[in-house]
């Protein structure tokens, strides 16, 4: 079955580390588990208000249907549940993005 998981980071890269704050994230990693496939998104709305309501929406629209993330506010909290999207939230702060992947791989 295709999934497609956001993972918010601090870099441009499959080395960089998981970013805690999921609307002001530097990045955004797009993984695909069909085709393994990686893309790394600027996030757009990151010195915006309401940044995390806007990326669950850009998000969306992309077709992932899991975040993966440090900490969401209420309100993407309350839209996530509402979209039926899945919400995994880490508390390491030290995790590098590739390490999440391999998780994922092995689910």
């Amino acid at each position: 079955m295709n999934k497609i998981y956001a993972i918010s980071s601090t870099g441009k890269t499959e080395k960089s580390f998981l970013d805690l704050r999921f609307g002001k994230c530097e990045n955004i990693i797009i993984y695909t588990t069909a085709t393994e496939e990686v893309n790394i998104l600027e996030n757009p709305f990151k010195n915006e208000d309401h940044s995390g309501i806007h990326l669950v929406k850009f998000l969306q629209d992309k077709g992932v249907s899991t975040i993966i993330t440090g900490e969401v506010g209420p309100k993407v909290s309350n839209l996530l549940e509402q979209e039926k999207m899945q919400l995994v939230l880490l508390h390491e702060e030290k995790i590098k993005i590739e390490e999440i992947i391999e998780r994922i791989k092995k689910k």
